[in-house]
């Protein structure tokens, strides 16, 4: 079955009848119609009509003109729901790249190793968002909820916002070497009244895994501190140093971790 196309634009322009090449016009089958013109889909405004029409549209909640849907189309490959996700996951995967290459070549890792991936992840992210901002290729954008129209509100995201982003993700992995503390104690508990091995040889400080979390956080601190003016460190030597400043602290936590097993992050 065909179907004849219209064109829409003037339907007095369309063939009344094909029958071979006798083609007739529908204005010409119809002579008091010849010099009338009609568009079944336009219409025509006044210059004064049209800017009123332009200005209802704009205001009609969730309405988006033109101008906006093009500048939302390059917005929106750089819109990002939480740059500190984003953060925390990349660190998460270095972490463990990381950590398992350690297994690879010692078959265990310590206390030490732990501290040094989360460092060295964070040292990568935060180099990485430096050179960016350097060199210009860092341009991302957070939503800021909808106006009362409807419409999306959004802004560039700063460098420093983005160093605070990288901060609250580095605070969530410097807390896992917390929770990972935790677990190792109970660990021990476990071992000692079920496994028949010994106590844990030392007594632990209060709040010892906040400290520890605490360590981290102050070592990465450090790090962009010293990296500004210049000064060449490493993210995880300034970690080790803060910890091991405190010797019996240090002990205590590299005896709680001398029984880790390859399932512990």
């Amino acid at each position: 079955m065909s179907i004849q196309s219209i064109n829409h634009w003037n339907l007095l322009e369309g063939p009344a009848a094909d029958k071979g090449r006798d083609y007739r016009q529908i204005k010409d089958a119809v002579p008091e119609l010849k010099k009338k013109t009609i568009k079944t889909d336009s219409a025509e405004f006044s210059k004064e009509g049209m800017q009123a029409l332009r200005e209802r549209v704009q205001n009609m909640p969730g309405h988006m003109d033109v101008e906006e849907i093009m500048r939302m189309k390059e917005i929106l490959p750089k819109l990002k729901m939480n740059p500190a996700d984003e953060f925390y996951w990349a660190m998460k995967e270095d972490m463990q790249n990381s950590l398992n290459a350690v297994k690879e070549s010692k078959g265990t890792y310590t206390l030490d190793d732990l501290i040094a991936v989360r460092m060295e992840a964070y040292e990568k992210q935060y180099d990485s968002l430096q050179q960016a901002y350097r060199d210009g290729s860092r341009e991302i954008y957070v939503c800021d909820g909808m106006d009362e129209n409807g419409r999306m509100q959004y802004h560039q995201v700063t460098k420093e916002e983005d160093e605070a982003y990288l901060k609250e993700a580095f605070g969530r992995a410097a807390d896992s070497l917390m929770f990972a503390a935790k677990s190792q104690e109970i660990q021990w508990q476990i071992n000692e009244k079920f496994g028949k091995q010994s106590a844990l040889p030392v007594s632990l400080p209060e709040g010892y895994g906040e400290k520890l979390s605490g360590i981290l956080k102050r070592a990465a601190d450090s790090y962009t501190q010293q990296k500004e003016t210049g000064t060449h460190v490493t993210a995880a030597g300034l970690a080790l140093q803060f910890l091991n400043a405190d010797k019996k602290f240090s002990d205590a936590m590299h005896v709680l971790f001398s029984n880790l097993k390859p399932a512990i992050r």
